[in-house]
């Protein structure tokens, strides 16, 4: 009777429970997932407002941005003495137009649609328009009032300019800092730059703002997001684009699926009690997945604050002893430093100078303008940053040094790039393999000691045999196995205080700086031929296999030069290719003919420098947007009577190291000067020895003398050069360099990548272009290391403001990639062999000179 009396009450207990508990708990439940449902829809809708303000501010901010950065390019143009002494005191189109110094590069470089230069009696005397002179007189509209109101302030804001939105400012031409220019009294002439708020300049501003198709607002943009921006001369700029909301986006995703967990939890609340736990869990796992969207939307809040705050400089100031008593609102947000707790601390608190001390360095104010400086300082989160610091010092009204006020700015992506081309410079991509610029550094080392007598060095030159059939039968990627696992059987089998490099496709070296004796060496060529005549296994299941020919050369035995000893082995190399099968062979005087060969070779060139017997090649270089012919490259060929058209490759580096590169290098350059005069709308780039330029002063008056006597203008002149002419005494480098500049014609930067030094070079040497090397772009269609490499100089070329050109162009699909990938100029076989000058008239027809 007991057991039914409880059952009884536990059957009570139970039907209270679900009649009023469970009802009461859905309900509770039910109230609940509304009033949040109506909490997250305010807070959607919130957040939504505030992205939208957000948004506003931004575009005004980067409108504004792009503004001040034509106002900083039209100052630095109009406060220089060059522009003063030639638009002022004198109007030297010349200078302006041909010269380019306000020419077509303005246009093409900098974006800037008109220029203008009003004289002191306000008439337009240059109009540049889209690169081209226009001189009709005729100005677009609305820009006239402006030129005329001038008041002798910088005028700039938005007008409409021919029915389009523009940026336009007015400033006076001044001698800005140069002293050397004499001024002139009257009313100043002004400069003009008008640039148009195109399609392009507003993806560019939309990209800054973070805004997707920002376009001028038309009639069907009535419910898209726009902002008004005022102009100096009309109705204000209404611009739209297309937004998207991140709290629209989330309701759309978050309240369906809440509302149906909602009804499903109260269902099951009602129908069984024994869910309720599970439904608990349920409740639990809404709640951490609206955690999820709560942290969602913070982190999209953040990214909009990072796009806001772009900028990656921060700004100091610093008294005489460079303590700081200024830091800009960006230093906190770059570094998570708090700048008050750090004001009248030591500049050196904060930066560490790479080279020297911060207090040598701004004690050089004293007499001469801060250089720039690299340093490095630590974020609160302890990451090392690499910035470049600039400075000018504070005077008194006697100019002694008060203080200092600089930036610095962030440059560790810089130097980031910098490293990766260094390295892809001295190791082969594929197979990480020292390449031949390391390995004839760590050959000269190792000749150190053979020169001193105390060891042997031997150099082992390595060519897998029947590798050319793998790539045919396999494919390339099967050929990049073999390779890859080629190089690792060779370093397996080397010691580690030996070098196994690649040199080309099958080309391998092996230096053995203690070889021990002959036999030594025999015993280790035959383990190297053991190990790669094993199988290569490769990813499809196939095998493959190959051979290999060896050629060792000895040192001190055979010779103590690096590059000899390389001869040296590539003519055993050749002896052991030449054998069925490939074998093993040590270099012999015998196969010395190739000397006896180059000094006859010599002999020749010595008696026909200079004549007939060579001629000048052209190769056409091509604009790659338009695929215009812009220039031409011009190339040396000997007319060998016994061995017929001889290529540079074959008597260049014999004409080198006899000197005779300085005769042969002036009649090229007196000849393609002489020859592309002819062409009026055709530049030329002549090669420059690292020996001739040596010459200095004779170099410079070649020049001077192949352009007065040709007639052709300086600026259709480039002179390309190797990072190897500047290796030695740069301070003269660069003194030899910057005369040529001042005559007025180009430098170029040939084979760039090739080495680890170009990029310092680019940054301080007044290059104006640089070629890619050949090697690079070969591989662009079938390496996607060698695709990095070359994004990563057309790259340093826009971030540097050079002109870039890439050689050797062979293929539709590595032209294909080079335009994408923005490269200015092409140049290769796909598109033309070097032809004679007759050839070049005839798919280039001479057309006169304009006068």
């Amino acid at each position: 009777m007991s057991r039914s009396w409880f059952n009884s009450r536990e059957t009570a207990n139970a039907t209270i429970f679900a009649k009023w508990t469970i009802p009461a708990i859905a309900v509770l439940v039910a109230t609940t997932y509304i009033a949040a449902g109506v909490l997250l829809i305010q807070s959607v809708r919130q957040q939504d407002d505030r992205t939208y303000s957000r948004t506003q501010a931004q575009l005004r901010a980067a409108v504004k941005v792009d503004e001040t950065r034509l106002v900083q390019t039209i100052l630095a143009f109009a406060n220089h003495g060059s522009t003063y002494r030639n638009l002022h005191l004198t109007l030297d189109l010349d200078w302006a137009f041909e010269r380019d110094n306000l020419g077509p590069k303005i246009y093409k470089l900098m974006g800037i649609d008109h220029v203008f230069v009003i004289s002191s009696e306000n008439t337009v005397v240059y109009h540049l328009a889209k690169g081209q002179r226009d001189d009709s007189g005729s100005l677009p509209e609305g820009i006239a009032p402006i030129l005329k109101t001038f008041d002798g302030e910088v005028v700039h804001d938005l007008f409409w300019i021919d029915g389009q939105p523009a940026f336009v400012a007015v400033a006076p031409i001044t001698p800005g800092g140069d002293a050397t220019v004499a001024l002139k009294s009257g009313p100043p002439s002004r400069l003009a730059f008008v640039r148009i708020l195109s399609v392009q300049l507003l993806a560019s501003v939309g990209e800054l703002a973070a805004l997707n198709d920002l376009h001028v607002a038309q009639r069907t943009d009535a419910a898209a997001p726009r902002i008004d921006i005022p102009t100096r001369n009309g109705a204000p700029l209404v611009l739209s684009w297309t937004d998207v909301l991140p709290g629209k986006s989330v309701a759309q995703v978050v309240v369906p699926w809440f509302a149906a967990c909602g009804g499903a939890l109260v269902l099951l609340t009602w129908l069984v009690l024994g869910r309720a736990a599970k439904n608990a869990r349920t409740i639990e796992r809404s709640a951490q997945a609206m955690a999820a969207n709560r942290q969602a939307l913070l982190a999209s809040e953040a990214r909009f604050r990072d796009v806001a705050e772009a900028a990656s400089d921060w700004i100091w100031e610093a008294d005489a002893r460079l303590a700081l008593t200024y830091l800009s609102e960006r230093f906190e947000a770059l570094t998570g430093h708090t700048p008050s707790k750090l004001l009248g601390q030591p500049l050196g608190a904060i930066l560490h100078a790479s080279e020297g001390s911060l207090e040598l360095w701004a004690s050089r104010a004293t007499d001469h303008p801060l250089t720039a400086l690299r340093c490095r300082y630590i974020t609160v989160s302890g990451d090392v940053r690499i910035c470049r610091v600039a400075a000018k010092a504070v005077r008194d009204g006697s100019g002694a040094v008060v203080g200092f006020r600089g930036t610095a700015t962030d440059i560790t992506a810089e130097v980031e790039a910098h490293r990766k081309v260094e390295h892809l410079a001295l190791y082969d991509p594929l197979t990480s393999l020292p390449n031949r610029t390391l390995l004839m550094e760590f050959l000269a080392g190792a000749l150190s000691g053979a020169r001193e007598g105390k060891r042997t060095v031997a150099l082992l030159r390595i060519d897998l045999v029947n590798f050319k059939v793998v790539n045919e039968r396999f494919g390339l990627p099967a050929g990049d196995v073999v390779l890859t696992e080629a190089a690792q059987r060779l370093r397996q089998t080397m010691h580690d205080n030996d070098l196994v490099a690649r040199l080309g496709a099958d080309d391998f070296a092996l230096v053995v700086s203690a070889p021990g004796s002959v036999a030594v060496l025999k015993t280790l060529c035959a383990a190297l031929q053991q190990a790669l005549a094993k199988p290569f296994h490769l990813p499809e299941g196939d095998e493959a296999h190959v051979t290999c020919a060896i050629g060792v050369a000895l040192a001190p035995m055979d010779t103590l030069d690096p590059e000899g000893l390389v001869r040296c082995a590539e003519l055993a190399l050749q002896h052991s290719k030449a054998e069925e099968p490939a074998g093993c062979h040590f270099f012999t005087a015998d196969m010395n003919e190739q000397v006896l060969a180059k000094r006859s070779l010599e002999h020749d060139l010595r008696r026909t420098v200079g004549s007939e017997d060579f001629v000048l090649l052209y190769q056409p270089r091509f604009n790659a947007a338009t695929l215009e012919m812009v220039s031409v490259e011009a190339l040396v060929r000997w007319l060998h009577p016994r061995f017929g058209l001889l290529s540079p490759d074959q008597f260049i580096p014999l004409a080198e190291s006899t000197g005779l590169i300085v005769q042969l290098g002036e009649w090229a350059l007196r000849k393609a000067c002489a020859t592309i005069a002819k062409w009026p709308d055709l530049s030329v780039s002549v090669n420059v020895s690292p020996v001739q330029f040596h010459q200095g002063a004779q170099l410079l008056q070649a020049i001077e003398s192949a352009l007065q006597d040709s007639g052709l203008p300086a600026h259709r002149l480039e002179l390309e050069l190797t990072e190897n002419v500047l290796l030695e005494n740069t301070e003269k480098a660069l003194d030899v360099l910057l005369q040529i500049k001042e005559l007025g014609v180009g430098l170029a930067m040939d084979d760039f990548g090739t080495g680890y030094s170009s990029l310092s070079y680019l940054r301080h040497f007044p290059f104006d272009r640089i070629k890619i090397d050949r090697r690079f772009v070969g591989d662009l269609d079938q390496s996607r290391d060698a695709q990095g490499i070359v994004e990563a100089i057309l790259g340093l070329g826009r971030a540097l403001g050079l002109s870039v050109t890439a050689e050797g162009v062979e293929t539709a699909a590595q032209f294909a990639w080079l335009r994408k990938g923005g490269c200015d100029e092409v140049q290769g076989f796909h598109f033309a062999r070097p032809i004679s000058e007759a050839d070049l008239a005839k798919i280039k027809p001479k057309r006169p000179s304009r006068t």
